[in-house]
């Protein structure tokens, strides 16, 4: 008597899967990078920034497109330039010097891209960012050196980027070398 089986081979063991790693995506944006490309790396980041609203630059402009928007309390603004070199002309910031009356207590420059955050006032001292928002800045940072790194920094606080530290003018003047 013959007996045939249907149905395949025997069951075995499932073979096992050999993984393939993981590409990790490069978050970090082509240059030029534009104001909206950073926005949404920001949220994806996980940052919660509102949007409040955005314009063009003016015919002839450096600035492409300026992106307002809130974070913790304060405002900030995305700012897209036609270049890199357009955007470092503006941003010559002298070593160690602080942002002054009207300026944002807060300033990163990466690419063709400024991201400014935090209250402007004429005649007064930009604020210093409270506790909440210094967590705050640590993310914003994180994010932004990762999309737009090089970073380059005008803080009135320490801030540290891709290995560095931008650190914040004392408020007393150091005392002449001997």
């Amino acid at each position: 008597m013959l007996v045939a089986a249907c149905g395949g081979a025997p069951p075995s063991a499932a073979p096992s899967a050999v993984s393939a790693p993981l590409a990790t995506p490069n978050p970090h944006l082509p240059s030029p990078a534009t104001a909206q490309q950073v926005f949404s790396g920001l949220g994806k980041a996980g940052l919660r920034i509102t949007a409040n609203t955005a314009s063009l630059g003016a015919e002839g402009s450096d600035v492409v497109t300026k992106i307002y928007a809130t974070y913790l309390g304060w405002p900030l603004d995305v700012t897209q330039f036609r270049s890199s070199t357009a955007l470092t002309r503006l941003t010559e910031w002298p070593v160690g010097e602080a942002p002054g009356s009207g300026e944002p207590p807060i300033a990163l420059a990466g690419m063709n891209i400024l991201i400014t955050w935090g209250p402007t006032a004429s005649g007064t001292v930009p604020q210093k960012p409270d506790s909440r928002q210094s967590d705050g800045l640590r993310e914003l940072v994180t994010a932004l050196d990762m999309l737009l790194s090089p970073l380059r920094a005008r803080t009135n606080v320490p801030v540290a980027y891709s290995g560095q530290v931008a650190t914040a003018p004392s408020a007393a003047p150091s005392a002449p070398a001997p």
